[in-house]
């Protein structure tokens, strides 16, 4: 009976919620109303690249969730989950397959995988970033090597993006409160023209709190959070078509954690001084004169994350993940024909020492070469046809050496048989040879003798439907990796993954208001049983058919934006194991009293029903056993936040 009202309400919901909107957007243009102080801040806008069409977050709606962890900028997407609790524990599941199973980059630079599997992937200071882009599904030749699962693109701010039409300098001081967690923010950006061509922008920005309290009214032990972060970039172009962007962060996160930070309080799992940094210098370059077969661009980077457990103790870890990279590109318009292609190279070194004893250093690499070639056929046809050739090398501990390579293809046809309305069939292939083993788990684990390169591919069929300003789209799904590499007694091939769902939204988009819902629900299956984390660590979960759904309006007269957000997750009932559902609510105003951005004050409300409850997608979700290992999320959070602009 619990389950049919769950599913009553949530069908209720989506009714009334069906005249909603994303708001659709070609990739050239998502940002071109950003700095418009009366936009909406959507969060759901479809843009494309190539013809693949992604979800994108977009900097207005981060500032209105005055969001300080991933959980808070991907919420509105269906089709992610995030899941920790505590923002240093929050992993990203795309279509319910880990973070580990796609390609993750802040502006190009390849974020590898966490160096501690108990901790997230991504460190990032939401208040930087101008935009995220989520490609779920096996990605497409351009998406770089190894995209099992998909992609998730970070780019942040630059001068430019915050200048406004004739200024030279400025500058914009935040401050803010949390109440779930009494998290103090303060942050500092100063943005301005060194020459004519030339931009800098520097920012710092810190955070400190307590542990986290949870619907039930508890604290969430070790949870407390202390965070600093420094930015600099310097962003220039020319008159004949030369483009560069340099940028340095090191972003610093510490704290007394639980030893396994996203599981709860143990005599296994006692408390401990932890630290994790990444420190990321980023080179990006970009020519463009008009000629239709130049359009380049090259990314360089140098990447390191580590962490710090234990310090001070006699059993103090530090381990860490040092990467640096290069990609290279072109995109040559050739009549009815549109080719990418480039180069992509990627160094992982794994280091880690334990107990003072440095242990030996793991080192991987892959090199890739691509090419794509979007081929309008005739007016109402588009063919996109793929490939890359991948070749992978790696070296462990134990000097053993391993290596593949293999040709990942993918093509799509889009057909708009009238303006309205546009079908969309692909398919994709990737692959991903072995690589570095997780710097924690080095002590732990060795090297199966053989293992073989996972293989991933994606089948998918979407429809795109637009008329004034109703919108909808739908998409289905099927998505199989072979020969998943995972740890269990050592590391090895553990078996072959199948998931098979769909995803959906539709809309409505007004000059003062806008409703959006969207729906996914994705069914993996490892070895024909529903997956679970601890049958295979670091793959994915199951969770329910998960709904989010969006109003926001705007009050131009006032110098105020409403908003109202929900997400909704049902029961899952696995093969061995359910899941309870829940729904969560947020509400936002966001005001500037002086009718200018001068001065914004925002007022969030996060869980406004202080519902308590695990999020499905939790590390540690052991529900077969009727326990959760895992972390509860924060109950309701009243969020006041001051920006101040010079």
């Amino acid at each position: 009976m619990r389950r049919y009202n769950f599913v009553q309400k949530t069908l209720s919901i989506a009714i009334i919620t069906l005249f909603s909107s994303n708001v659709w957007a070609q990739d050239s243009k998502i940002d071109a109303t950003e700095s418009n102080p009366t936009e909406l801040p959507s969060i759901l806008v479809t843009g494309t690249r190539g013809k693949q069409t992604n979800t994108i977050v977009k900097s207005k709606r981060i500032a209105a969730e005055q969001a300080v962890s991933l959980r808070d900028m991907f919420k509105q997407m269906p089709e992610v989950n995030v899941a920790g609790g505590q923002s240093t524990a929050q992993k990203i599941y795309i279509r319910n397959l880990s973070e580990r199973m796609t390609n993750i980059t802040i502006d190009g630079a390849t974020q590898p995988e966490s160096v501690y599997h108990h901790t997230g992937q991504v460190l990032i200071e939401p208040d930087l970033i101008k935009r995220v882009e989520v490609e779920a599904g096996t990605g497409a030749a351009t998406a770089g090597p190894g995209a099992l699962a998909g992609a998730a693109r970070f780019t942040t701010k630059n001068a430019d993006d915050l200048l406004k039409s004739g200024e030279k300098i400025g500058a914009i001081v935040n401050t803010g409160y949390q109440t779930a967690s009494k998290n103090m923010l303060g942050s500092a950006t100063v943005f301005g023209k060194l020459t004519e061509k030339i931009g800098i922008l520097a920012s710092v920005h810190a955070l400190n709190g307590d542990n986290y309290k949870s619907g039930d009214g508890h604290e969430v032990a070790n949870s407390a959070a202390k965070t600093r972060d420094y930015f600099i970039k310097l962003n220039g172009q020319t008159d004949n078509g030369h483009s560069i962007a340099l940028s340095h962060e090191q972003y610093q996160d510490s704290g007394v954690r639980n030893k396994r930070t996203n599981l709860q309080p143990a005599l296994f799992n006692l408390p401990e001084q932890q630290k994790l940094t990444r420190q990321s210098t980023i080179l990006n370059y970009d020519y463009d004169n008009g000629n239709p077969y130049v359009n380049a661009h090259v990314t360089a980077y140098h990447n390191d994350n580590d962490i710090n457990l234990g310090a001070g103790t006699s059993t103090e870890q530090k381990l860490g993940t040092s990467t640096y990279g290069l990609d290279l590109s072109n995109t040559s318009q050739a009549g009815r024909h549109k080719l990418t292609y480039g180069l992509n190279y990627r160094h992982d070194k794994g280091y880690a020492t334990v107990a003072g004893t440095r242990l030996k250093d793991e080192n991987a690499s892959v090199v890739g070469l691509y090419l794509q070639d979007d081929v309008q056929l005739a007016k109402e046809l588009v063919l996109t046809l793929g490939g890359r050739y991948d070749s992978y090398s790696y070296t462990d501990m134990l000097n053993k050496k391993y290596s593949s390579k293999g040709f990942s293809p993918s093509a799509s046809l889009t057909w708009t048989p009238v303006e309205e309305l546009t079908f969309r069939l692909s398919h994709a292939r990737a692959l991903r040879g072995v690589g570095i083993i997780e710097p924690y788990l080095k002590h732990y684990q060795t090297n199966a003798d053989q293992l073989t390169a996972e293989k991933a591919k994606n089948t998918e069929l979407s429809v795109q439907w637009k008329r004034g300003n109703w919108h909808a789209t739908a998409t289905i799904f099927e998505q199989k990796i072979d020969n998943y590499i995972g740890y269990d007694d050592y590391r090895q091939n553990l078996g072959n993954l199948k998931s098979r769902g769909y995803s959906a939204s539709a809309g409505y988009d007004a000059n003062s208001w806008a409703y959006s819902i969207g729906v996914t629900h994705a069914k993996p299956r490892l070895n024909g049983i529903s997956l679970v984390d601890s049958d295979a660590l670091l793959l994915g979960n199951s969770t329910g058919r998960t709904w989010a759904s969006q109003f926001d309006y705007k009050i131009p007269s006032q110098n105020l934006k409403l908003g109202w957000t929900a997400r909704f997750v049902e029961k899952l009932k696995g093969d061995t194991h359910s899941k309870p559902g829940y729904g969560v609510h947020d509400l936002y105003a966001q005001w500037q009293p002086t009718g200018k951005d001068n001065v914004t004050l925002t007022l969030t409300i996060k869980n406004i029903f202080n519902k308590y409850y695990f999020d499905q997608a939790s590390f540690g979700y052991h529900a077969r056993w009727g326990t959760v290992a895992g972390l509860p999320e924060i109950g309701r959070d009243v969020r006041l936040g001051l920006s101040y602009r010079f």
